[in-house]
Parts: structure tokens; sequence; C-alpha cells
């Protein structure tokens, strides 16, 4: 999770609005994360439930990142 999180961090740094398990290809042994879509796809709507880190949109798979340092202050 730690890995999903700083690559969260780099899309926002990158200026993307939105994510997807698309950003985080390839998957498994050869991916920067090493886990598989399945396990992505699970971790990142367990962030958008959360509504910390992402928030749902109306496109199925694909999240809005959200900012939560600047929510915090």
């Amino acid at each position: 999770l730690a890995e999903l999180m700083t690559m969260l961090v780099e899309y926002r740094e990158q200026g993307l609005d939105e994510v997807g398990p698309r950003h985080f290809q390839p998957y498994g042994k050869e991916g920067r994360n090493g886990k598989s879509r399945g396990w992505i796809s699970d971790r990142l709507c367990e962030l958008a439930d959360d509504g910390i880190h992402l928030e749902e949109t109306e496109t199925a798979g694909t999240y809005k990142l959200l900012y939560p340092a600047l929510a915090a202050a």
C-alpha cells in the first residue's frame, strides 16, 4: 500500500485530476508495486470509500484525486 500511496503523491505533483487502475500498469511482478490489477482496484475503491485520498466519479474505475493535506488545513 505504501508504494501505491507514493504513486498517488506523484500523480498529484504531475497535476493529474483522476486516476484508475490503468495508471498503475504494468501489473504483477513487472510492475512498480508488484500487485495484481485486482488488488490495485480493491485498494483504490477502499481509498475512495475513506474519502481522504480519492473520490468516486461517474465513470466506473476512475477516481478523483483529492488533496488530503489541504483538506486538513
